[in-house]
């Protein structure tokens, strides 16, 4: 059975179980997970789909390169894992006919601007802003620029553990409002209205600083710079020195992986764990020249 790699033993060399490869893709985050046909997820068995969630909640995020999933093979392997999200939202991003998969690209359609082409530009966490947020996502690519287009990912295990006693003591006792309607939001001035439904619907959460991990026990700090809006109890001026500190955290090196993208690549990560980010490294101001198009599909379990 494939075993999650230990903190302990997260830089250790590739090893072989039961016929996949794990490499870690770094010291604090991220296994790259080889020996696995995705396009016939049907056949995977369920001993080793288990075997690497667990992986997935002890690493964060696992890579599967050279994949070049269809949508439909991308939507079956997600749902080995078990039932989609579903925000209200997903589908004015998604595909023809495939509502569950959110188009993250750069590539005018029909001589309009992509809403997100500039998606993921501030430090977050899939759907904090809903009661119940994702546990986890799958994005795969299908282009990448040629110089750049990378995603960043971040450890909110490494994040928790680097807290001195006293502030995890604090954290441990607040709550903080999760919306994507909030003073720190930067990235939502290029999309289209929304709804009543769909803004009724990402209104906005409580959700405890600090959580246990349901599969792992261990802390991590949840809270993100683009969602976060304030702690329960304080104002958004007395929150924003304290949320200022632990975003710096978040972005901090040693906290981080940072996913240089081939097409055919295919990541899930841990929403409870993790979060991402992706920087402008690419020509941002020629994204309309085929060597710098970028063309991702993303699926959510709920």
């Amino acid at each position: 059975m494939l075993q999650a790699t230990s903190p302990a033993s997260a830089a250790s060399t590739t090893e072989e179980i039961a016929g996949l490869q794990t490499k870690p893709l770094s010291w604090r985050l991220g296994t790259e997970v080889s020996g696995l046909d995705l396009r016939h997820s049907e056949g995977i068995p369920q001993e080793t789909i288990s075997a690497l969630w667990r992986l997935l909640g002890e690493r964060g995020i696992l890579l599967f390169r050279g994949q070049g999933l269809n949508h439909e093979q991308h939507l079956a392997f997600t749902r080995r894992f078990g039932p989609l999200a579903d925000t209200g939202m997903t589908s004015r991003y998604a595909p023809p006919g495939y509502p569950d998969l959110f188009t993250v690209t750069n590539i005018k359609s029909n001589g309009q601007r992509s809403e997100t082409e500039n998606a993921a530009q501030q430090w977050h966490t899939d759907q904090s802003f809903l009661p119940v947020p994702a546990r986890a996502s799958m994005l795969r690519c299908e282009i990448a620029p040629q110089f750049g287009g990378d995603t960043m990912f971040s450890s909110m295990y490494a994040v928790y553990d680097s807290l001195s006693d006293g502030l995890k003591a604090t954290l441990g006792t607040l709550r903080a409002f999760h919306t994507l309607f909030n003073t720190r939001c930067l990235v939502m001035s290029n999309r289209k209205p929304m709804t009543a439904e769909e803004a009724a619907r990402v209104e906005g959460a409580w959700h405890p600083v600090v959580m246990t991990h349901p599969d792992t026990g261990r802390k991590v700090l949840y809270i993100n710079d683009q969602m976060v809006d304030h702690f329960e109890g304080w104002t958004v001026a007395e929150s924003k020195p304290l949320l200022d500190h632990l975003c710096h955290l978040i972005e901090h090196p040693a906290h981080t992986y940072r996913h240089r993208w081939q097409p055919g690549d295919l990541i899930a990560w841990d929403n409870r764990c993790t979060q991402h980010y992706a920087p402008l490294d690419y020509d941002f101001a020629g994204m309309d020249r085929p060597e710098n198009h970028r063309l991702m599909f993303r699926s959510t379990l709920a």
